[in-house]
C-alpha cells in the first residue's frame, strides 16, 4: 500500500514541492540551452540565381526543446565564425568587415551602404521564423542583428562534415 500521509506540517510539504517543480523547471532549461544548438542535419545547396554572392548555402537542422525542427539556412559561410558560447561550435557573426578592394567595388557599384539577410531559420512549415541580417555601412563594415526567433549558435560534429567550412 501507498504512503500519502506524512508527518510534515503543511508548509513543509508545499516547500518540498515548490522545490522538487523548481529543479525540474531548472534542469529541463538547462538541457533545452546545451542542446538547442546541436546540428543533427548539416547540407550544402548551391547557391540560388538571386543570390548576391556566388556561395553555397549551409542548412543546418536542430531542434527546439519540444523536438520541432528548425532550419537554418546560411547564405554566406563567411558569417559562420567559431563560438564563445559553451556547447556550440559555430555561430552567427555580430560584425563583419568586406576586404577593402571588395568594398571599394562594392562601392563604386552602388551596393553600399545596404542591409542583407545572411541566414533565415525556418519551422517545419517552411515559414521563416528569424532573420540574421547585416547592416552595410559605405566603409565596408557590417554590423548584424536577429530578427524574429533566428538560431544563432550551431553545435557541428566533424562526422556532418563533407568538407571544410572555408
Amino acid at each position: 500500500m501507498i504512503e500519502t500521509t506524512s508527518g510534515l506540517p503543511l508548509v513543509a510539504r508545499l516547500a518540498l514541492a515548490s522545490i522538487a517543480l523548481s529543479t525540474s523547471g531548472v534542469s529541463t532549461a538547462l538541457v533545452g540551452w546545451c542542446g538547442s544548438p546541436y546540428v543533427s542535419t548539416l547540407r550544402w545547396l548551391p547557391a540560388t540565381d538571386g543570390a548576391t554572392h556566388a556561395t553555397e548555402v549551409v542548412e543546418m537542422t536542430t531542434h527546439t526543446i519540444t523536438m520541432q525542427p528548425r532550419v537554418t539556412k546560411v547564405y554566406d559561410a563567411g558569417f559562420l565564425v567559431p563560438a564563445n558560447r559553451p556547447f556550440a561550435s559555430w555561430e552567427l557573426a555580430e560584425a563583419f568587415r568586406l576586404p577593402p578592394a571588395e568594398a571599394e567595388q562594392e562601392r563604386a557599384n552602388g551596393m553600399l551602404p545596404r542591409e542583407e539577410t545572411v541566414a533565415e531559420t525556418l519551422d517545419a512549415k517552411g515559414k521563416v521564423v528569424g532573420r540574421w541580417i547585416v547592416e552595410w555601412a559605405e566603409d565596408g563594415t557590417g554590423t548584424c542583428q536577429g530578427t524574429g526567433s533566428i538560431v544563432r549558435y550551431f553545435n557541428v560534429h566533424q562526422e556532418l562534415m563533407e568538407r571544410p567550412l572555408r
